[in-house]
């Protein structure tokens, strides 16, 4: 990277909860003041305690705090940030929220309104990605009503699945199996479609079955050079929600690498593409690659492809929004080693991943050698019900996929998280699953085998709701469940 052509004196990093304790690590190696807001239930949080400044955004819920964009602007101008960072979910990805902060003289963190208003669009994506040379799913766009969906179901063959335009995280998605499904299901995608992302325009794609979710990771700076740090396996899901990530997937080979690598590399030059963001696929059992969407923002998984390639992507990003120039080329990117991870959320998957929240009564979080651990959360902690589940992550990093598997079985051994249900169990069961050490892995992996991977010993129960009494009525710190 070249010096820095402005160097940012603070950020603020408009999110909360583990992505902004990840962002404020990078500005205090960067020596820039870390800004954060706070709703009235996170005032007590790590990323409070971690940033520099804190500012009040208003009430718990995110619609009258994190997702005001008045309010959110009105907090970085009045602690005289000079750039903001959106992280990912609530506003990252709005056009809107990246134009007025660029409207008050502010700047953006992410790429431009006009690439996320073109990218943020599926159907306005895939007609931009086609015309860039990127594979497309079968599919129809602006659908007009059920007869339609009806033909191309029969043309295709059955399933397909009816999607919102706007949005993603699986909000909307109907899989549809039959022709007289279509009518209700239709009806339900624009009604989730509208009350999520405030239009109740949908398209329909071609289902594919049995495949395999592959995304790459791009960065690219203002000068139009862009790079690809290589793909991620994320076909480890729940409800079209990742909870298992890892780099590189054992799917690709080096030439499928560099070929696809191009394809995205040449989309997003097209595109007029700045920082980082994602390219998604899905790989059929042929396989062909189909893209699903673009991330115009930072993924809950960049941190596989960080350990893999030895490059900081968010530090990169903020380095880059200064003005300097992506120094490295394609040559120069060398991924070495294999790393995986787990989500950890505050779920129960034994009552179809209903959220769990309270307060986390004892905490002791991964340490080691070759393994990463990133959270919002402190014992004592209080687990808020207004947001999204995600309490932490956990990356181990091996010479090889066996290797990274091993690992992440003791970094699982050793988390501990009483008081609330969390993904913990279920991961330690994937990790041990021979189809999941194998690598036979898709997208319908969980619904497969949810039934024998939410089996818990009738002792291990016993033994959790023993130590959960303990913890909550002594404060006990000692470690009586070793999971």
């Amino acid at each position: 990277m070249t010096k820095a052509a402005r160097p940012f004196r603070k950020i603020f990093i408009a999110n909360r909860g583990e992505i902004a304790c990840r962002s404020i690590r990078p500005c205090r190696e960067l020596g820039i003041q870390a800004v954060v807001g706070y709703s009235d239930c996170d005032a007590l949080s790590l990323h409070v305690k971690l940033a520099d400044e804190a500012v009040r955004l208003g009430p718990s819920p995110a619609a009258l705090s994190y997702l005001d964009i008045d309010t959110v602007l009105r907090a970085a101008k009045d602690s005289d940030c000079d750039a903001v960072f959106p992280g990912y979910g609530f506003l990252a990805e709005n056009p809107d929220f990246a134009e007025a902060v660029e409207k008050e003289g502010l700047v953006f963190i992410g790429p431009s309104a006009r690439v996320m208003r073109i990218l943020g669009d599926k159907i306005a994506a895939r007609r931009a990605l086609a015309a860039s040379g990127v594979p497309v799913t079968p599919g129809i766009e602006d659908v007009s009503g059920p007869e339609e969906i009806i033909a191309f179901g029969e043309k295709v063959g059955y399933p397909i699945i009816i999607k919102a335009s706007a949005g993603g995280g699986g909000k909307g998605m109907q899989k549809v199996y039959a022709a007289d499904e279509v009518a209700e299901k239709l009806e339900t995608a624009q009604s989730v479609a509208l009350k999520a992302f405030g239009k109740s325009t949908v398209f329909v794609e071609k289902y594919i079955e049995g495949g395999r979710h592959i995304e790459f990771q791009f960065i690219a700076d203002r000068y139009g050079n862009v790079v690809h740090l290589g793909e991620r396996e994320c076909s480890i899901q729940r409800r079209h929600q990742k909870l298992v990530e890892e780099a590189p997937s054992s799917l690709l080979t080096p030439e499928e690498r560099s070929r696809v690598g191009a394809i995205v590399v040449k989309a997003m030059k097209d595109v007029g593409y700045e920082t980082a963001g994602t390219m998604e696929f899905l790989v059929d059992a042929s396989g062909q690659f189909f893209v699903l969407e673009v991330n115009t923002r930072i993924q809950v998984e960049h941190t596989v492809t960080e350990m893999i390639s030895g490059f900081d992507i968010i530090r990169t990003m903020f380095r880059m929004a200064a003005g300097e120039r992506l120094a490295m080329t394609q040559d120069e990117v060398i991924l070495r080693g294999h790393a995986i991870q787990c989500r950890v959320n505050a779920e129960d998957p034994k009552k179809d991943f209903a959220p769990s929240f309270g307060t986390i009564s004892f905490l002791r979080q991964v340490s080691g050698p070759f393994v990463r651990s990133e959270s919002g959360i402190y014992q004592g902690w209080e687990i808020p019900p207004y947001y999204d589940s995600l309490l932490a992550k956990i990356c181990s990093v091996g010479k090889d996929r066996v290797t990274a598997i091993e690992r992440m079985r003791r970094a699982l051994r050793e988390f501990e998280i009483w008081g609330v249900k969390t993904t913990i169990p279920l991961l330690k069961r994937i990790m041990d699953n021979p189809k999941f050490v194998a690598g036979d892995i898709h997208t319908g992996f969980i619904e497969e085998n949810i039934a024998g991977l939410t089996e818990y010993e009738e002792v291990e129960e016993q033994i959790f709701k023993v130590a959960k009494f303990v913890a909550q009525v002594s404060g006990l710190g000692r470690n009586i469940y070793a999971g």
